[in-house]
């Protein structure tokens, strides 16, 4: 006895459906769409990346159905970084504390220990904002510049004060620098694909492949009335293409009667062979090539 499964029925399933999981799993940039060239069936298209994900829909709707997993919910609420600084406070004594007297320079990069120690409850963006606060002060700078060494959240001495940031504490100081902003990190642009056009609104073009040999197969097979076909390696893509009589006779002829020669032969992409595809109509321009004096 069989049970038809809802989500895996063809009948059930339509572009619709299978652009919102897309949608649902990558984001709204994302859509699929069906391919009749090349390796036909259905792709995704991910931004720049195009990536076949099935034969039929049947096929794209279990890999995307594979692909989704449960995303944790992300907290949206921010803290103000002077509230988050009284809390650091509290929660590190040895290391930030309220008595400007008591002020010693931190470790660096003490915001990826604070992040983890408090169970990365917030996030390092909101704990560096609340640290800057605190270090992005004349005080700061003044015991900074004063060389000596920075503590960890325990309160114990761990590195040496360089003398580039005593330097630069100093400059500070002056007024020769400004006080660091908090970084900020750089959202990534996310490029959103062209909508698909209407098959009314498309333009109509010609696409066609040329492969360039500069001498014929040892292994081609004649055929009926003559013609000749033969396979070519091109960058490991394999092309079988089928030419005429006469056009074979060209080809001979400038193997025997031109020192070096390269031969054109353009034609459209036809049906998948293994490993490659069938060049239909070809067109062929032969070249003598002569030596660069």
């Amino acid at each position: 006895m069989t049970t038809n499964n809802p989500n895996t029925d063809t009948k059930r399933i339509n572009k619709i459906t299978l652009n919102q999981l897309a949608k649902d799993i990558y984001g709204i940039e994302v859509y699929c769409e069906h391919i009749r060239s090349v390796r036909r069936g259905w792709y995704l298209y991910n931004a720049d990346e195009m990536t076949f994900i099935g034969i039929n829909i049947n096929e794209a709707f279990l890999y995307l159905e594979t692909r989704k997993v449960s995303k944790p919910n992300v907290v949206t609420d921010t803290i103000a970084p002077e509230e988050l600084l009284n809390i650091l406070i509290e929660k590190f004594p040895d290391c930030i504390v309220k008595e400007p007297t008591k002020t010693r320079p931190l470790q660096r990069y003490i915001h990826k220990k604070i992040y983890v120690a408090l169970d990365k409850k917030y996030s390092k963006k909101e704990i560096l904002a609340a640290l800057a606060i605190y270090v992005q002060s004349t005080v700061y700078c003044e015991i900074l510049a004063n060389g000596g060494y920075r503590i960890d959240l325990e309160g114990k001495s761990c590195e040496e004060i360089s003398q580039l940031h005593q330097d630069d504490a100093r400059a500070r100081l002056t007024g020769e620098k400004l006080m660091r902003p908090v970084k900020q990190k750089k959202v990534k642009k996310i490029e959103i694909p062209l909508p698909i056009p209407e098959l009314d609104d498309l333009i109509v073009g010609k696409m066609e492949m040329c492969v360039k040999i500069s001498g014929l197969p040892a292994d081609s097979k004649t055929l009926r009335n003559g013609w000749e076909e033969f396979v070519i390696d091109a960058n490991g893509e394999m092309v079988k293409i089928t030419i005429r009589p006469r056009t074979w006779k060209k080809l001979q002829t400038a193997l025997h009667e031109f020192p070096v020669w390269v031969a054109h032969i353009r034609g459209k992409m036809g049906n998948r062979i293994k490993s490659g595809f069938e060049l239909l109509t070809p067109g062929i321009q032969i070249f003598e090539k002569h030596p660069k004096v």
